[in-house]
């Protein structure tokens, strides 16, 4: 019998089952609660979810569903089985999600602007994952509250290509993608108003910063030449709109300005983290490294600007790997092999068994098999008494039922591994072909800025060992947290931040790494699981 496959959102964790499994059963698999008062007889309608794509609306479903709703895509968890491959949101579960909110910028003097005595202002970061949105005082600076979720616009696509693909195939998928965030921005504000004791009216500045593809989604623009060489965006300088203007219906009179854009894959989020960090001016030579589904890189070589952008992919999110999910309640965030013959040890987030494993705790695993000899430098697994075969290919054993209190197996495998390979494969090539085509060597880079949450939260010993990160020394590897996040702060507070970060994104020289010579080859060898640069 076929079997599906079943990616349960927020936390990204999936599962595979046959076609008489309903959504509700295969959500019990992985121990995820979803609320089911009658036990799956369709009489209590409590197990509402979001399914895309969504099967045909049963009986039962418009008995429970408001035909808004239904549109939309909700249906009973109890009434389905899984026919196709499924995406399917629990709903109230975005909360657990672990989304980094703070950021670590250059201590610098801020010109407020004038006259906005008693008003307030939103400056969001607007990512392929998370929206995270900082509501401040603009007479202050004082930042006052903060909210963040997680992009609704995942349900159409896990990275930035796949929601292009949706908005250029289907013909509302513009619109859907639109509307799905903004009414989630709106959401995200409205709550902060509330819970901060704030009049919507007294918003009267809102900054955006994300990548090209989020921007012109937002903005519903033509994603087609983001999708095709030579991906150019279709607007790269900073925009000022009206609320009313983006769609807004609750701050209709404030302004609404959205960073400029830098290249097809680097954007106003990546203008933010440079502004933030004051790479414009710095007297060092600093490599700054953003690791997402797409990875951006920026180099200042005393001041002069650098960037590419890296195809990452989202092995890092835990998409690709089979039992990998986001960072929240039930992920394994940490880990570490004392004995190969044992349970590695782990940490769950939650301090719950364990349901999967997010990014932070993939680098720490792939990273601890090398170091145990369970894999070899080009990433093959070789033999242990924690590998096995399932299903035809190796595996290795994370937990046994039982173990760590796991309900399940939990296995790493060898497609696992080679999915990480890839993905740090394109940021390590990357990274040494911007060096390589600006004259620098590892020998000169004086600091390496890890921006993200992703690299907030791994271990930059282990990044560096199975060669995630080129091989600087260690001591000069510095998170800075959500970076663009404090970019998007001063360009909400001074309009001189944004006549200075124009300036500064006209001079950035991108780096087209598909048209540099040898691409093929140092991408190969960056695959390596090793701390070596690949040229």
């Amino acid at each position: 019998m076929a079997r599906k496959i079943v990616t349960f959102e927020p936390s990204g964790i999936k599962i595979d089952v046959d076609e008489t499994t309903t959504v509700l059963n295969a959500a019990r698999g992985l121990g995820l609660h979803i609320l089911s008062e009658c036990g799956g007889y369709g009489t209590c309608g409590k197990c509402k979810v979001l399914m895309k794509p969504p099967p045909m609306p049963s009986k039962i479903d418009y008995m429970h569903i408001s035909e808004s709703d239904i549109k939309r895509g909700v249906r009973l968890a109890c009434q389905h089985k899984v026919q196709n491959d499924l995406r399917v949101a629990i709903m109230g579960t975005a909360a657990q999600v672990k989304i980094l909110i703070d950021g670590i910028a250059i201590p610098t003097k801020l010109d407020f602007d004038k006259g906005l005595e008693n008003k307030k202002g939103i400056a969001i970061d607007l990512g392929t994952t998370t929206i995270v949105a900082y509501l401040l005082d603009l007479e202050t600076g004082i930042q006052i509250g903060h909210a963040a979720s997680l992009n609704p616009q995942i349900m159409y696509g896990e990275d930035v290509m796949s929601r292009i693909t949706y908005a250029v195939v289907e013909d509302d998928g513009p619109d859907v993608l639109k509307d799905a965030v903004l009414l989630k921005i709106e959401e995200i504000i409205t709550e902060l108003a509330s819970s901060n004791q704030v009049n919507l009216q007294d918003i009267v500045r809102l900054t955006i910063v994300g990548n090209p593809a989020m921007h012109h989604l937002l903005l519903g623009l033509d994603t087609k030449s983001l999708g095709i060489a030579p991906y150019e965006p279709v607007v790269k300088k900073a925009l000022n709109k009206s609320g009313k203007d983006l769609g807004f219906t609750k701050i209709k009179e404030a302004n609404v300005y959205l960073a400029p854009n830098i290249a097809g894959f680097v954007g106003g989020d990546t203008a933010a983290f440079i502004l933030s960090q004051r790479l414009d001016t710095t007297d060092k030579i600093v490599l700054g490294i953003d690791i997402g589904t797409n990875g951006e890189i920026v180099l200042s070589k005393q001041g002069e600007l650098f960037c590419c952008s890296a195809a990452a992919g989202s092995a890092f999110e835990g998409a690709m790997i089979r039992h990998g999910m986001r960072g929240q309640e039930g992920a394994i965030e940490y880990l570490s092999i004392i004995d190969p013959d044992q349970a590695p040890q782990i940490f769950v987030i939650g301090n719950t068994p364990p349901k999967g494993i997010c990014g932070s705790g993939i680098v720490d695993l792939v990273a601890e098999l090398k170091a145990s000899s369970i894999i070899s430098s080009n990433g093959k697994l070789l033999e242990s008494s924690r590998v096995i075969t399932l299903e035809g290919e190796k595996a290795y054993t994370i937990a046994k039922p039982g173990e760590h209190k796991s309900q399940q197996l939990l296995v790493f495998t060898q497609n696992d591994i080679r999915q990480v390979q890839l993905a740090k494969g394109a940021i390590l090539a990357g990274a040494s072909i911007l060096m390589k085509s600006t004259g620098i060597d590892i020998m000169d880079i004086d600091i390496l800025l890890l921006a993200g949450a992703f690299g907030n939260y791994i271990n930059p010993k282990n990044a560096l060992a199975i060669g995630l990160l080129p091989p600087v020394d260690i001591e000069k590897v510095i998170p800075v947290g959500n970076a663009a996040g404090d970019g998007a702060k001063r360009m909400l507070l001074s309009l001189k931040d944004r006549a200075l970060i124009e300036s500064v994104v006209e001079r950035v020289r991108y780096i087209e790494l598909a048209q540099y010579d040898d691409f093929s080859r140092i991408f190969s060898r960056a695959t390596m699981l090793e701390g070596k640069m690949p040229i």
